[in-house]
């Protein structure tokens, strides 16, 4: 393949530290792959390492890739053939806990933290055990980071896991790096061997890259530093995996005398999209300076517009999307994805999307909604007023529950705690008491409307926000859009029949040339046509004041140019005047944005 001036010189670019900074559409792996092939006219094709941060991305430069035999691969894969191929000189063997068929870390962490806890994780609890120890780990953080994760006794669950992979030869995904960089580190034949065996080191999307795993990098590339980074800062949008484009900006601080290559040349999008999207990503302050060039024509132009609510920006795409191009229907966070996936399903309208946007419906939000209406419905469902009674107010005392296993089978919960406790919670559990019979009367939207307005429930939500929990960040929206799905539902069994209908629905979808996706899922793919949604206020950009405020918005104005670069022809930005029947605002991207495209 004939490559360009500016791919060609990164291509030949052959010894020292090179920083080749693509942006979106410049053809980076088409230039990787011709540089192997270079570079396998100098040395053999094995000397030769190519790393990538994707499992897909390793998929699709190998089903590329034409020449002789080479190395192309992850850098799990990598740290795994490390440490594989380190430990069976001494004949020991580390099983990856992953995909062993005895034990399942998800399981096993369940059972460390009832075994602690004396009680039943939830799913975000397990979910955010493993984000959380994921980050720590990558960003190389020290245990006491856990100490601020509102998960309960997370240093002991921790540990215990920990002891036990020891224990019984076991290593996750993220222990593939420590162990690797502790092998490089201690083992000087080791590294010696890696510099022998490899001349010649490629990373692609090293914007993805965390501290542990650069710090791997730099251990095996130590010795000539012969070692092309192909990255673009302004597309790192994995902080919450630790990945910081910081070390990038600091590359010759690392490496003096490496040379930095500008791919500027788009070849995806039309000149209209590639200058918006340029413009755009311009405010950012902490960023390589780089002006994207478009090698198509100016293009139709850039839609920007205010619909009224979520069906009339539904209506807006439905109208808009050919049948005989690839269409995507691209949000910020899951939770747009309900309403549309309702509406494309109603109209029987073929889509596909990611199984991930069902875990909306595995929500600890929702369980806790729905054991709080159990219990509603029966004063005697112990096990469900265990699970709620401190999410709502009711200040019994957990030493108080614990007596519940001495409540005659005929007395209803409240009856029992009427008997012993004082005045005051006396009047303040009474309250409950009758707003939960006042909710038996209400259909399902409005009993969900209810506890969360009037029952304690978003005080407490509140109170469990996590960084990682998209749909405790976004609470308000998320029980706006709970609220909106079950509209015509009565019951909690109306709500499982439904969702489980969405799921065969789902499923029996053949190929489609409509796509939903997150932004984040959307990274390195391209469609002839995009639809960036739900651009409101406190929707995107999500805000997250936990967080370094500057850093998370430059992030957010990055997702924001990702979701942005994935159109090649048309690109349409909405916003909407209302969100589940509430007034809504535009976001501040979608009113810069709009200025930015006069």
């Amino acid at each position: 393949m004939k490559l360009t001036d500016i791919q060609n010189r990164a291509a030949n670019f052959i010894d020292g530290p090179c920083l080749v900074l693509a942006v979106p559409g410049a053809g980076k792996t088409t230039m990787l792959l011709e540089r192997v092939k270079i570079l396998s006219k100098i040395t053999s094709p094995n000397k030769i390492l190519t790393l990538t941060f994707s499992r897909t991305q390793a998929i699709d430069m190998n089903n590329r890739y034409t020449g002789d035999d080479t190395n192309i691969m992850t850098i799990h894969a990598f740290c795994y053939l490390i440490i594989r191929n380190y430990l069976k000189k001494f004949h020991r063997e580390l099983r990856l806990l992953e995909s062993t068929d005895t034990y399942n870390k998800y399981d096993l962490v369940k059972r460390i933290y009832q075994d602690i806890n004396n009680k039943k994780p939830s799913r975000e609890d397990i979910l955010n055990f493993f984000t959380e120890t994921s980050y720590m780990k990558n960003a190389m953080l020290d245990e006491s980071y856990l100490k601020k994760v509102r998960i309960k006794n997370i240093e002991k669950v921790y540990q215990t896991y920990e002891n036990f992979k020891k224990i019984n030869n076991y290593i996750d995904f993220d222990d593939m790096q420590i162990l690797a960089l502790k092998l490089l580190e201690e083992n000087p034949r080791l590294l010696k061997s890696i510099h022998q065996k490899y001349e010649y080191f490629q990373l692609d999307e090293g914007q993805d890259t965390s501290l542990l795993q650069f710090k791997i990098l730099k251990e095996i590339v130590n010795l000539n530093n012969n070692f092309m980074v192909v990255a673009d800062d302004d597309q790192s949008i994995y902080s919450f995996r630790a990945a910081d484009p910081e070390y990038l900006l600091n590359f010759t601080a690392y490496y003096p005398r490496a040379e930095i290559i500008i791919m500027n040349e788009n070849h995806r999008s039309s000149k209209n999209i590639s200058t918006l999207a340029g413009n755009f990503i311009k405010e950012n302050k902490f960023r390589y300076e780089k002006e994207i060039i478009s090698k198509k024509d100016m293009g139709d132009k850039i839609i920007i517009k205010t619909l009224h609510d979520s069906y009339d920006q539904y209506n807006f795409i439905r109208k808009n999307i050919d049948n005989d191009k690839t269409n995507a229907i691209l949000f910020r966070n899951n939770i747009s994805a309900i309403n549309l996936v309702s509406f494309l399903l109603e109209d029987g309208i073929d889509f596909s999307i990611n199984d991930d946007f069902l875990d909306f419906f595995k929500s600890q939000i929702i369980d806790d909604i729905f054991d709080i209406i159990k219990f509603s419905e029966d004063f005697n469902n112990v096990s469900a007023f265990e699970n709620i009674y401190y999410k709502i107010k009711t200040f019994i005392k957990k030493t108080e529950i614990e007596k519940l296993n001495t409540k005659p089978l005929n007395q209803d919960v409240f009856d029992f705690f009427y008997n012993f406790i004082d005045y005051d919670r006396k009047n303040s559990l009474y309250d409950i008491e009758k707003k939960l019979k006042h909710l038996r009367n209400l259909p399902l939207s409005r009993k969900i409307s209810y506890i969360y307005k009037y029952m304690g429930y978003k005080e407490y939500a509140s109170l469990k926000a996590n960084k990682f929990a998209e749909e405790v960040i976004n609470k308000d929206l998320f029980i706006e859009s709970l609220i909106n799905f079950t509209q015509d539902l009565e019951t909690i069994e109306d709500f499982d029949k439904k969702v489980l209908s969405l799921k065969k629905k789902i499923k029996m979808i053949n190929k489609s040339s409509i796509i939903l996706q997150t932004i984040h899922r959307s990274k390195g793919l391209e469609y002839d046509k995009v639809f960036v949604v739900d651009l409101n206020k406190n929707e995107f950009p999500i805000i997250d004041y936990e967080k370094d405020p500057i850093k998370n918005l430059e992030e957010e104005r990055r997702v924001f140019y990702v979701a942005m670069t994935r159109a090649r022809d048309n690109l349409y930005i909405l916003a909407t005047k209302k969100r589940n029947n509430k007034k809504a605002l535009p976001s501040e991207f979608f009113t810069r944005i709009k200025y930015l495209n006069k």
